[in-house]
């Protein structure tokens, strides 16, 4: 199903919007290693999902599992804001209001019954790009099904 929706997705605006990532990730080019996933992302959405580094790291503690090497995270603070405020200021802000306008217009496509079915999901992945427009560098993209067992991990320990 996954790869229906990422089809979809490509045909109907998806290779648009992955290439202004790339287009974003290529002019800042020191930031094109960190930027890689995302813009695979922007490309295919569907099957993978953006989760805040920092409960990835909860959960792998909580699991006794080992953690992993993060390119990015072994850079100074300074290091991160720079690329984080870099990044913001000169796509990430068009970027999400790029995913804004194309969510609102797929919503509108709704309005007809037939393209209900292409619209809505659209729709629903330009708005779940939003967040990862703005912060690309705290989240990490894994497969849905991992993303819930972390989401209800989370749900637990705050209980």
């Amino acid at each position: 199903m996954a790869f229906i929706g990422n089809l979809i997705w490509l045909i109907f605006g998806g290779w648009l919007l992955g290439t202004l990532y790339l287009i974003g990730a290529i002019v800042l080019f020191p930031l094109l290693p960190f930027l890689m996933p995302m813009i695979g992302y922007a490309y295919w959405p569907f099957g993978r999902r953006p989760v805040k580094k920092k409960a990835i790291a909860a959960y792998k503690i909580e699991n006794n599992m080992p953690a992993d090497e993060d390119k990015f995270a072994k850079s100074s603070a300074l290091i991160k804001f720079l690329g984080t405020t870099i990044w913001v200021l000169t796509f990430g802000w068009t970027l999400a209001l790029v995913h804004l306008i194309a969510g609102i217009a797929n919503l509108v496509f709704c309005v007809f019954i037939i393209t209900a079915p292409l619209a809505l999901p659209n729709a629903l992945a330009n708005f779940k790009l939003i967040p990862v427009a703005f912060a690309p560098f705290g989240v990490r993209l894994i497969p849905t099904s991992l993303a819930d067992d972390i989401d209800k991990a989370q749900a637990k320990s705050k209980l």
